[in-house]
C-alpha cells in the first residue's frame, strides 16, 4: 500500500503492517531521508539491505539490531533513543524493537562509499563526540562529518532567534527532537517544523526561532558545501 500522508504534502508513505508506515521525506541524488514508524506487535522485526552506506538515527524507543557482512560475519548492539549508526552498504540488517514503538529516520548523502570502515556499524550519540559552541552559542555535536556532508546534533539556547540566511550549495534536512522550534521563511511567515522535520532545497531562505525558556534539541543533516556556503540575507534598511 502506498498513499499520500495527509500530515505531510509531497510525501508518500507505505504501510509495513496495519498501524507501522514507512514515509519518504526527501529522495534526491544527494540527499535521502525516510522515517520508520513501527509497533512491536505490529511489526516486531524488520529486515534492510541497502545498495549504499545509511546512517539510522533512532528518535524515539529502543531496538536490537544484528549485521551480517563479507568482511565482519555478524556483529549485534542495542540502540537507544538519539543514538545513531552507520548500516554498511550489501550488509543483511535485522532490526528488533524493544518498545512497544520505534521511530527512526535512514539518511543517505551522495558518495558515503568510502566511509572509513572503522565508522561502520559505530554507535555515537552526544555522549560519545566531542561538542562544540559555534553561531550564536549554538551546542553542536558532530556524529558525523566527511566529504559528502555532516550529520549533527544541534542545542538551541532559550529566545534564540537567528538571521535570515541560505545555503549556496547545499540541501538541509532539520529534525526537532526536544523543546520548540519555529522556521521564518522569505514571505516572513513564522511556522512550526511539520512533525518529520523540514527539507532546505539550496538558496531556499530560512531562519530558526526557539522562543521557549528552554533549549531546543535538533537534528541536522547537510550536504556536501564549499568553504563560506551559509549567506546572511540582512534586511534593508528604510
Amino acid at each position: 500500500m502506498r498513499s499520500t500522508d495527509q500530515n505531510t504534502p509531497n510525501m508518500i508513505n507505505y504501510s509495513l503492517g496495519e498501524f507501522s508506515k514507512r514515509l519518504i521525506i526527501h529522495h534526491h541524488d544527494d540527499l535521502f531521508v525516510a522515517h520508520e514508524h513501527l509497533f512491536q506487535n505490529d511489526t516486531p522485526t524488520r529486515f534492510y539491505h541497502h545498495n549504499t552506506n545509511t546512517f539510522l538515527f533512532l528518535i524515539k524507543g529502543d531496538i536490537y539490531l544484528q549485521q551480517i557482512t563479507p568482511e565482519k560475519g555478524e556483529e549485534e548492539t542495542a540502540l537507544k533513543q538519539h543514538q545513531g549508526i552507520w548500516l554498511a552498504a550489501h550488509s543483511v540488517n535485522t532490526i528488533t524493537l524493544l518498545t512497544p514503538a520505534v521511530e527512526f529516520c535512514l539518511i543517505r548523502l551522495n558518495a558515503t562509499d568510502h566511509i572509513d570502515k572503522s565508522e561502520l556499524f559505530k554507535k555515537v550519540s552526544s555522549g560519545t563526540v566531542e561538542s562544540t559552541v559555534g553561531r550564536r552559542q549554538i551546542k553542536t555535536w558532530p556524529l558525523w562529518q566527511g566529504p559528502s556532508g555532516q550529520v549533527i546534533l544541534e542545542l538551541y539556547p532559550p529566545q534564540f532567534k537567528e538571521t535570515l540566511y541560505y545555503q549556496k550549495q547545499s540541501s538541509q534536512y532539520f529534525l526537532p527532537l526536544s523543546g520548540t522550534a519555529l522556521v521564518y521563511n522569505e514571505k516572513k511567515s513564522l511556522q512550526p517544523f511539520p512533525p518529520y522535520g523540514k527539507v532546505f532545497k539550496k538558496k531556499e531562505p530560512r531562519a530558526i526561532f526557539n522562543p521557549s525558556s528552554e533549549s531546543t534539541t535538533v537534528l541536522s543533516v547537510t550536504t556536501a558545501q564549499p568553504d563560506s556556503g551559509r549567506v546572511l540575507l540582512l534586511s534593508k534598511k528604510t
